[in-house]
């Protein structure tokens, strides 16, 4: 099986700040590191250090050009990322606080400016039996859902950042979700955020109700992570306890990890612990590509 990550690349400038900044409030940051970025080029490195094979497709500025050699590092063929001195890479404004938490502002650059005869030339390297992965970071989205199932690829989708677009969105052709609570409640239609075992469960199975063919995965941080296959088995793993130092990737490592673990054979369960054994290793580090284990570390243990 191949990959084939059709998403966002972004320039991540990372503010180490005490506290996350308040409306008003003026902080001077301890620290300021510039690092690459972007939930699909993150999910393409996961895969890459997990050992896939595994191509990237995002679209960005001559700013960016920095950005593909570590890709390429992290064992992604970058081949298919699209160049432009007419625009400019994404950019993320990450507040990282004293306990590893953060938040994240976006601009998305040459993240919003795909056409549908680029999506045209990138999928069409593709066939039945790969998989594609796509995120919300990037503009039509609904015409790669729809030309990717037409050439019978594996539709994986992480509907964040979640809007309101989501559900016009030909979902029903998603083979594969990746949510966290937020989105997962979003997804689900529902009014509150569970933050309970139960609560968890109820989200998985209304958004399973909504898509009856699809797998969804849903994270809940130290919650631990959840999984409902195409029978409708729920699966369930704790977190894997690291420090946290930094947030930021780490359900992209999940992701990457968790695909790579079903691409080699594992079944639900194993797969949701190996992905959790990697995003915990990879918030007990600073970064997101950076932080994010190599196979020998993840599948080693």
């Amino acid at each position: 099986m191949r990959f084939l990550v059709l998403g966002s690349v972004n320039i991540d400038m990372t503010f180490r700040v005490d506290h996350i900044a308040c409306a008003g409030e003026t902080l001077s940051s301890k620290e300021l590191e510039i690092n690459a970025g972007g939930k699909g080029a993150n999910q393409s490195a996961a895969l890459g250090k997990a050992g896939m094979e595994v191509c990237f497709a995002g679209k960005m500025g001559s700013d960016g050009g920095w950005i593909v050699p570590i890709l390429s590092a992290a064992g992604v063929d970058a081949s298919l990322v699209i160049s432009s001195d007419g625009i400019h890479t994404g950019q993320a404004i990450i507040q990282v606080d004293s306990i590893g938490q953060n938040c994240i502002i976006l601009n998305a650059g040459g993240n919003k400016t795909f056409t549908e005869s680029d999506i045209d030339s990138i999928i069409g390297g593709f066939s039945q039996g790969d998989a594609i992965v796509l995120q919300n970071e990037i503009n039509n989205v609904s015409y790669a859902i729809s030309k990717a199932a037409e050439r019978g690829l594996i539709v994986v989708f992480n509907p964040s950042p979640f809007d309101s677009a989501i559900d016009t969105l030909p979902l029903d052709l998603v083979d594969i979700f990746f949510v966290n609570e937020i989105e997962g409640a979003a997804l689900a239609g529902c009014f509150h955020v569970p933050a309970d075992d139960k609560g968890f469960r109820s989200i998985l199975e209304a958004i399973g109700r909504k898509y009856p063919k699809a797998v969804i995965v849903l994270t809940a941080g130290k919650n631990g992570a959840y999984c409902l296959d195409s029978e409708r088995n729920v699966f369930f793993a704790p977190i894997v306890d690291y420090p946290v130092v930094d947030t930021t990737g780490a359900g992209d490592t999940f992701c990457g990890y968790f695909l790579a673990s079903r691409a080699l054979g594992k079944d639900y369960s194993e797969s949701l612990m190996i992905a959790s054994r990697a995003s915990g290793i990879a918030v007990s580090r600073r970064g997101a590509m950076e932080s994010m284990p190599s196979a020998d570390e993840v599948f080693g243990e």
